[in-house]
């Protein structure tokens, strides 16, 4: 079973935060200030981890259990600005239509991507370890995902509530932001389709997740 467990950890500096270079940082998202505190950033993924050991001990498979990974990241996670982030500069060329399916395609991408990430750890304990301020950017909630049969893996997330809501904008696997990640992979989608964006949102509606 995926176990969760916290410790409070003291805050690093803006500065330090600023250089782990995260994709979050360039979410389209209002700038309000911030009124989220390190301890209210580890609470809320804390829940978010109960809820993934829910679904993962659940034992769902398939289209059921994406389902209730979208379910999860509709509700903590700023789900329609990470899918703008990740079109880049394409998303200023893309029509009203285009920008709707996309966000379709995209929520059914992201859910299996999900799935499949966090189904790989099941039975492993997930523990939250403290946090780091991230300046305008939230609070950079840090945890560690230990395997016993194998190196731990230390597992990031970034948190807001510029949006006016607590929210995740981001996760990095050992250093690897899965929003700049899927703005890569998106952006190579794009250009080797001749910048076809119909035939990319087909073929993303279509694909089974990173």
């Amino acid at each position: 079973m995926m176990t969760r467990h916290t410790r409070n950890a003291p805050n690093a500096t803006r500065r330090g935060a600023l250089a782990l270079g995260l994709g979050a940082a360039s979410l389209s998202l209002a700038a309000p200030a911030l009124a989220l505190s390190p301890s209210e950033a580890e609470a809320f993924v804390d829940g978010v981890i109960a809820d993934l050991r829910g679904i993962i001990d659940g034992g769902d498979a398939g289209p059921a259990g994406a389902a209730r990974f979208l379910a999860l990241l509709e509700e903590k996670a700023a789900i329609d600005a990470v899918a703008k982030f990740a079109m880049g500069r394409s998303w200023l060329d893309m029509s009203g239509d285009q920008q709707t399916a996309y966000g379709s395609a995209f929520r059914t991408y992201i859910s299996q991507t999900y799935q499949s990430r966090f189904g790989e750890y099941a039975g492993e304990d997930l523990i939250v370890t403290g946090s780091l301020d991230a300046g305008s950017k939230g609070v950079l909630v840090k945890s560690l995902l230990k395997r016993p049969q194998a190196e731990d893996i230390v597992v990031e997330w970034l948190v807001s509530d510029r949006s006016g809501a607590v929210l995740l904008s981001d996760i990095v696997f050992e250093g690897v932001s899965l929003a700049i990640t899927l703005r890569e992979t998106f952006g190579g989608m794009v250009e080797t389709r001749g910048g076809d964006i119909d035939r990319f949102i087909a073929d993303l509606a279509a694909s089974k997740g990173a």
